[in-house]
């Protein structure tokens, strides 16, 4: 296999699909709203989709670890570009529920599965390296898509971002089918044992990692479901009143900047404790969540979200190096879902819990709560990583 052609069909596959992604990410929380959803159903829609992440990512992992990859990708991505089409005539918030689990069966059998194919290309001791570029793609697109989605809604209607995630997950569709080699003929047999879930879950590294994941996903809740409406409410319930433009102008610029970060932290990864810098990340990324209701403007905002966006840079490429290493004895494929699916337990619970906070105590109160979570999630790992060498 061509392994340079392979990562750079892989880098650009995966941009185009988290751009058109990313577009509707801003107004996803409006569009529920204008269909009379209250705060709970908002993070129960959230939830909707991470719950088919949650039950699909591991057993779909492990499958891709026996057979090709890139044919799960391209069902994957072939599954992104109907649902484009579907959100653009839900008529109620039950139908908008459905679409977003069968968009997370969608997600949930791509984005892990690249990530996976390119650790499998990786030469030891360049994990991190190889995590960070693709991490760096994956932010790239999801940063520029919301400040696409923010214009597009401004300028022409809310239904807008959708067509246009549709054909930016198209040209991915095209790309994996027609660019992007096979990995079964030229795939690196290291493992001692099949793939197995026991496995991952013995590992004590890969159990902390697990853990610690799954805690920040559901500090995260606040942030991917409601942080757009902190920014766009109006003042008299505690929002900036901003316009759904700067609301993706914020949101794109956190996003960005975390995917400037991800080469030379990925880089940082393959030369220092992996397990400080994730320590190091969650620190910050809980002092990011602080700032957050105490903005007071369009650049508080920004800043508290840069912020953020840097201590949760931190640790990914470090995570995501330690599956693909601990992986390649069990199954590269294995242990990236599991810890894409450790995300996925704490995306389900936390829009829940954030969106029943919400209802009780208002928009800001839940932000304290997320820094809370994060710091807890970090002494965990700190605590169960202990021995791992």
């Amino acid at each position: 296999m061509d392994v340079k052609r392979a990562l750079q069909v892989l880098l650009i596959t995966i941009f185009t699909a988290m751009l058109g992604m990313g577009i509707i990410s801003p107004i996803i929380p409006i569009y529920a709203e204008s269909l009379k959803a209250t705060m709970f159903q908002i993070g129960l829609l959230s939830s909707a989709w991470s719950i088919s992440r949650l039950v699909f990512t591991a057993p779909v992992g492990r499958l891709s670890d026996t057979i090709s990859k890139r044919r799960i990708i391209a069902i994957g991505l072939s599954i992104y570009a109907l649902v484009s089409i579907l959100y653009v005539i839900a008529w109620d918030f039950l139908s908008l529920v459905s679409i977003r689990l069968l968009h997370g069966i969608g997600s949930a059998m791509s984005m892990p599965i690249a990530m996976a194919y390119a650790g499998e290309l990786a030469p030891e001791g360049k994990e991190g390296k190889y995590m960070g570029t693709m991490n760096l793609a994956m932010f790239s697109g999801m940063g520029l898509g919301p400040f696409i989605g923010g214009y597009l809604t401004d300028l022409y209607s809310i239904n807008a971002p959708f067509y246009v995630m549709g054909a930016f997950t198209a040209l991915s569709l095209l790309l994996t089918l027609f660019l992007l080699p096979d990995d079964r003929a030229s795939r690196r047999e290291r493992r001692s044992s099949s793939p197995s879930f026991r496995l991952v879950f013995s590992n004590r590294l890969l159990r902390a990692a697990f853990v610690y994941r799954a805690i920040s996903a559901l500090a995260r809740g606040s942030i991917n479901s409601f942080l757009p409406l902190l920014i766009s409410s109006s003042v008299d319930v505690g929002g900036l009143g901003l316009s759904a433009s700067l609301v993706g102008m914020i949101l794109s610029v956190g996003t960005f900047s975390a995917a400037l970060l991800q080469q030379p932290f990925g880089l940082l990864a393959d030369r220092y404790s992996k397990v400080r810098l994730i320590l190091l990340g969650g620190l910050l990324g809980a002092f990011g969540f602080t700032l957050f209701p105490l903005a007071k403007d369009f650049w508080g905002m920004l800043a508290a979200r840069l912020i953020f966006s840097a201590g949760s840079s931190l640790g990914i490429p470090a995570i995501t190096a330690v599956a693909t290493i601990e992986g390649r004895d069990i199954g590269v494929g294995t242990t990236m879902s599991v810890i894409q699916s450790a995300m996925s337990v704490g995306n389900v619970v936390g829009p829940i819990l954030m969106g029943m906070l919400i209802d009780l105590y208002g928009l800001k109160p839940v932000f304290y709560f997320g820094g809370i979570i994060t710091l807890i999630g970090t002494s965990v790992f700190y605590v169960m990583q202990r021995g791992s060498d």
